[in-house]
């Protein structure tokens, strides 16, 4: 769906959680919208994206971020991964229940394995974009199984 989609979703959250659960005043927040420069067709996917959640019940949007669950705090190593606005973006998406501590996980785990410069915002809402939104490509990419090898020299193939 895109990162414009994912800005929405997440305003749309925001907006969810300061109005004690309650999606109200549509009409106005899609005017707020489209003032900021999304098209009606971004704002239509992310309302929908947010509704079908609430319908199934999903756990991404309806979980309290602040549970009596432990919270996961990011080791410095797991740190290293990401800019500090990235950790920040992670972060509000956990409080506002857009991910569970299980995507927490996949999202930790897809980063490790994309090297050791760090994540950017930019790139950390294409992974989330892609997991919250089960984008097939970049799924199926995260399932195929990485063997890094040390050749005689010690050197990763």
């Amino acid at each position: 769906m895109g990162n414009r989609v994912l800005e929405i979703v997440v305003f749309l959250m925001s907006h969810i959680k300061d109005h004690q659960g309650q999606l109200e005043n549509l009409e106005d927040v899609s005017s707020y919208l489209k003032s900021n420069g999304f098209t009606d067709n971004e704002i239509s996917s992310a309302y929908s994206w947010v509704l079908d959640q609430i319908q199934s019940d999903s756990q991404f949007v309806l979980e309290d971020g602040q549970s009596n669950i432990s919270t996961r705090i990011l080791t410095e190593q797991e740190r290293r991964h990401f800019s500090s606005d990235a950790i920040g973006y992670l972060l509000q998406l956990r409080y506002l229940g857009l991910i569970s501590d299980g995507l927490m996980e996949v999202i930790l785990e897809r980063a490790t394995l994309m090297g050791s410069t760090a994540i950017d915002l930019e790139q950390l809402k294409i992974i989330i974009g892609a997991l919250l939104f089960r984008e097939p490509d970049f799924l199926e990419a995260g399932k195929q199984q990485v063997y890094l090898l040390p050749d005689d020299e010690g050197l990763v193939n």
